[in-house]
């Protein structure tokens, strides 16, 4: 099983105060329309600074002014998970958590979430040298490979139908969506959940 980090286990709405103002002001610097700008500051709540500059066609310019606000910036203290990642837990699969962004950032928030001991191996989708991103779809399939899994074997949960979700379906490997608060249903999911509580009984389904 493949989980996500961000808005499905972390709740990134718990990154609360001035931290983030840096890559904020790099980009409502920029000569973007204002309602673009706001568009771009909600849609980086729950998705990864390269695939939201993606989404709004941003010049590269501006995104490299948001990336190098972004490497400087810390995780600030009280982010909090959903509540629910105990239950990861007990599943009786292999688990792995796969999230893309700034690798100190990333590792930070798994550290303060104190979360990392759920998971059999942990890998981030580095932002920091654009050129070196692999891309989730290829993770999955390097995954694939390295542990001889058929599709049919794994399940990717997640939030994002642009980022995990949509590389997983593309692959053809089922996947299970966390309909967190603000998270839009994905009816493309096999799955739909609101607490990972609800992941046993799928694994069981399956497993039958």
């Amino acid at each position: 099983m493949i989980f996500d980090l961000d808005m499905c286990i972390l709740d990134t709405h718990t990154l609360a105060g001035s931290f983030f103002q840096p890559v904020l002001d790099a980009l409502y610097s920029s000569e973007l329309p204002q309602d673009v700008k706001e568009k771009i500051q909600y849609q980086l709540w729950t998705t990864s600074l390269d695939d939201t500059m993606e989404m709004f066609s941003v010049s590269e310019d501006i995104a490299e002014r948001m990336r190098e606000a972004y490497r400087g910036i810390e995780v600030p203290d009280g982010i909090k998970t959903f509540g629910d990642e105990e239950f990861i837990r007990g599943l009786p699969v292999s688990k792995i958590l796969v999230t893309t962004g700034y690798i100190k950032f990333q590792q930070t928030k798994i550290e303060k979430i104190g979360v990392a001991d759920l998971f059999d191996e942990i890998i981030i989708d580095s932002l920091d040298y654009k050129e070196k991103r692999r891309g989730k779809k290829r993770i999955f399939e390097e995954l694939l490979v390295k542990n001889g899994w058929n599709k049919d074997e794994v399940l990717v949960v997640g939030d994002n139908p642009r980022s995990e979700l949509g590389a997983a379906k593309s692959l053809g490997i089922r996947t299970v969506q966390t309909l967190r608060p603000t998270i839009e249903k994905w009816e493309g999911a096999d799955y739909h959940i609101c607490s990972f509580n609800e992941l046993a009984g799928i694994v069981s389904g399956l497993a039958a």
